[in-house]
């Protein structure tokens, strides 16, 4: 089967036209809260840091002089007020936009879709003067190849070998999108996938520190690197996919995956709208919110004191095992990965939020002594499941006053934004921008997002976001 070939047509063919209204809207979401993320990513260390490195390698600040412009940098670092190449732009980007983990899921994915889908297509449409359209095209187009790809993987690749899902299918998607939005020919894009394949990495150990959202950063920066090579003239496979040594295989553990069932949803199913776009209500691994969804849902019916909690169990469904790795955590994102901190703070604070996340939230008395008491179980019958089955999440609390309080909780799926209104969206990009961007500003910055097709080039957006 030629896979990686038929994917590249449908980049290159993929025109607006072909995406119905609800997947419109949900990537318009998508791109609003991813940016909310970015800008509020770029007050974390981690953002400090790629930005000196960047720098150090060629980055330029805004205050240069005008002269020899066309030789300057030309992609803005959000909310840093430097430039610099498109590939470093997506990297450092990328990386913010995921630094909180409060940006999107998406489950036919599997993983983070936006965080590497518009840091390459914002870089690069910079760069080449690309409309508006161009962009939300590239994303949706990056949406649809990512989320066809993880369709055709084996379970071992979600759970078992070890891969964060979303640096290596990330590298794909931003193949797929950077391809896309530069226009490259069929032969060009099935190269720029087969080369982005060949970047594909990230590691679940990492969770709970700076390389996990390093890895979005990287899959981001991969994409751009990928499409930039192949569009000058360099060479890589087309069949980097399906090759018998290719990413399938290669990334399912040599078996378990099935390369038809990739191209039965590719430009048919929509998985925009198929599954929609999950954006966060808490800033901390997603694989926490249905617990705290039952938690708060319960509190909201009765008054819970922390200190007569004797013990808190928590049972979940798929993926919460493999991915809240931190059962004692002592830093603030080691917090964000761990279910005994998240429900912990909840319990104390009867909130999750920004301000929940800070090393010394996390190492306060009254949550370091909560935290042994809070456990975390597989649902019965979800035992050997493998992730991201459909299910739900119980917390039982059991008080010393002998009394068992238990709340169960179901995900939403109705909707391209399951779980979400426009509105709510919106007033979570106010917040995260609030960061960074003064009020009237964040209020421009929305009208823009609301209406991106309309803009005649995306660098009118950026301006306004570099901080």
């Amino acid at each position: 089967m030629k896979i990686t070939r038929e994917i590249a047509e449908y980049i290159t063919s993929a025109v607006i036209e072909d995406f119905p209204p609800d997947a419109v809207y949900a990537a318009k979401g998508g791109i609003i809260d991813c940016l909310g993320c970015m800008l509020a990513g770029s007050r974390e260390p981690l953002a400090d840091i790629l930005c000196q490195f960047i720098k150090a390698s060629g980055g330029e600040p805004f205050s240069l002089p005008q002269a020899q412009a066309q030789d300057r940098p030309r992609a803005t670092v959000v909310g840093k007020r430097f430039k610099t190449s498109a590939p470093e732009a997506a990297l450092v980007n990328g990386a913010m936009a995921h630094a909180l983990d409060y940006d999107d899921v998406s489950r036919p994915m599997k993983g983070h879709p936006s965080v590497v889908l518009l840091p390459p297509v914002l870089a690069l449409g910079e760069e080449e003067g690309a409309t508006g359209q161009d962009v939300l095209l590239a994303y949706m187009v990056g949406f649809e190849v990512v989320c066809s790809i993880a369709a055709a993987m084996s379970v071992d690749y979600f759970d078992d070998l070890g891969w964060h899902p979303t640096g290596p299918l990330g590298a794909l998607g931003a193949g797929a999108a950077a391809a896309h939005l530069l226009k490259l020919d069929s032969q060009q894009t099935a190269m720029a996938i087969s080369m982005a394949a060949s970047q594909a990495a990230g590691l679940r150990q990492n969770f709970g520190t700076m390389t996990k959202p390093f890895h979005a950063g990287l899959a981001s920066r991969s994409g751009v690197t990928a499409a930039r090579l192949v569009q000058a003239g360099f060479t890589a496979s087309v069949d980097g996919l399906e090759g018998r040594f290719g990413f399938l295989r290669a990334f399912s553990g040599g078996k378990g995956y099935d390369e038809e069932k990739l191209l039965e949803g590719l430009g048919k199913i929509f998985y925009l709208v198929d599954g929609g776009i999950e954006v966060k209500k808490y800033p901390c691994c997603g694989s926490t919110h249905l617990a705290l969804d039952a938690l708060f849902q319960l509190l909201h019916k009765e008054r819970v004191d922390p200190s007569q909690v004797e013990d808190v169990e928590v049972l979940v469904d798929f993926d919460p095992p493999r991915s809240l790795i931190h059962y004692r955590p002592k830093t603030t994102l080691e917090g964000k990965f761990s279910m005994q901190y998240c429900i912990a703070a909840a319990l104390l604070d009867e909130k999750v939020g920004l301000g929940s996340f800070t090393d010394q939230q996390v190492l306060r008395s009254e949550a370091q002594e909560l935290i042994p008491r809070v456990s975390m179980a597989r649902n019965p019958g979800y035992q050997g499941q493998p992730s991201w089955v459909e299910g739900y999440n119980v917390v039982q609390i059991r008080l010393k006053d002998g009394r068992t309080l238990e709340q169960e909780a179901k995900r939403a799926t109705e909707g391209p934004l399951p779980g979400i209104t426009m509105e709510e969206l919106k007033a979570k990009f106010r917040d995260c921008a609030s960061r960074v961007l003064p009020a009237d500003r964040i209020g421009h910055v929305l009208e823009s997002l609301e209406r991106i097709e309309e803009l005649d080039r995306i660098s009118r957006l950026v301006d306004m976001v570099r901080g």
